[in-house]
């Protein structure tokens, strides 16, 4: 048997390959160490770590049986190519409360206008006290507003936990529904409008699917006058022009963003986030695709994917594994 890693690995990653090495000697691991492009074995290869492949690349896997993305979007992979030679997907969720916190600190620098207030003093511009406290420059708590949270998943649940701190009330909207109300909220949504037009604050931490793409609409965003967006999922589920119309006319009260529409395509190159001058609202926040990069969360996942490899290799357990017709 032959498992190749594609991702990147830190040190780590390469101590826990190493264990697997020695716990499973008739299994070769084939890292950048022993070939520079292992990506290249892919075609050879009977387990894979990565989530960013090409269809042709996994048709011409022929021995392919399992993907091990070692974290939790599997939007990158050629699904239709997948569920034709059955091979099978997991993910990790370790992640959940880091993401989690990363959507709750940028839902209050925007409700709290921290980043705005702070990009004014720099330039010696100020707010509030010193300036005979002018009622625009009011902030809003976040303390006892309603947060609809789309999507209440492991990351979904530990915003709402984190909510709970600032007695907010948690309005919980998941596609696949059961009679009992989650732990952490206060009310399940039965449809996306009836939760949005209820909730102050609209956290969407959704996969993104065929089903998810696009949900936020026009006539979605229409009816969020006043309301404040994080978006710690996707950044297509939000479609892009109808977020930006929002905001330009004055719909949403603000916008904290860490998933977005267009990415670099190297560390040097310059890339603006998105084809609308989103960057250029006083209320929106900007995050480039952070809310999962810290030390421990990489430590983390490559623990989960690890363990997740092992109990494979062990006895055909499967962790974690991804629903290939719901694609997460």
């Amino acid at each position: 048997m032959k498992i190749i890693f594609t991702n990147r690995l830190t040190k780590d990653w390469l101590e826990k390959i190493d264990q697997l090495r020695k716990e499973f000697s008739s299994v070769e691991f084939i890292t950048f160490r022993e070939i520079e492009h292992p990506r290249t074995l892919l075609k050879e290869a009977d387990g894979v770590v990565g989530g960013h492949f090409a269809p042709e690349e996994i048709e011409n896997a022929k021995n392919l049986k399992v993907i091990f993305v070692p974290w939790t979007g599997v939007n990158m992979l050629p699904w239709d190519v997948i569920r034709k030679k059955k091979i099978i997907v997991t993910n990790t969720h370790s992640n959940a409360r880091t993401v989690a916190e990363r959507a709750v600190a940028l839902a209050l620098s925007l409700t709290g206008r921290i980043v705005e207030f702070h990009n004014d003093l720099q330039m010696g511009i100020w707010h509030g006290f010193p300036v005979g406290l002018p009622e625009s420059d009011y902030w809003t708590s976040v303390y006892g507003k309603t947060c609809a949270i789309v999507g209440f998943g492991n990351i979904g649940k530990n915003i709402a936990r984190m909510m709970k701190a600032f007695e907010c009330r948690i309005i919980a909207f998941k596609k696949h529904q059961d009679e009992n109300i989650p732990e952490y909220s206060d009310e399940l949504a039965s449809d996306l409008e009836t939760a949005v037009s209820k909730g102050d604050i609209i956290f969407v931490a959704l996969p993104l699917t065929a089903e998810t793409k696009g949900l936020f609409d026009e006539k979605i965003f229409s009816k969020m006058k006043g309301k404040f967006i994080v978006n710690v999922s996707r950044g297509e589920i939000l479609d892009e022009k109808a977020l930006y119309e929002a905001l330009k006319n004055g719909t949403l009260a603000g916008a904290a963003i860490d998933t977005w529409y267009q990415y670099p395509s190297g560390p040097s190159h310059v890339t603006l986030p998105s084809r609308y001058p989103i960057h250029t609202f006083r209320n929106v926040v900007l995050s480039p695709h952070m809310a999962g990069v810290t030390r421990q969360n990489m430590t983390a996942m490559a623990d989960d994917t690890v363990e997740t490899i092992r109990a494979y290799l062990k006895d055909g357990k499967i962790r974690n594994k991804v629903d290939p017709n719901l694609t997460y």
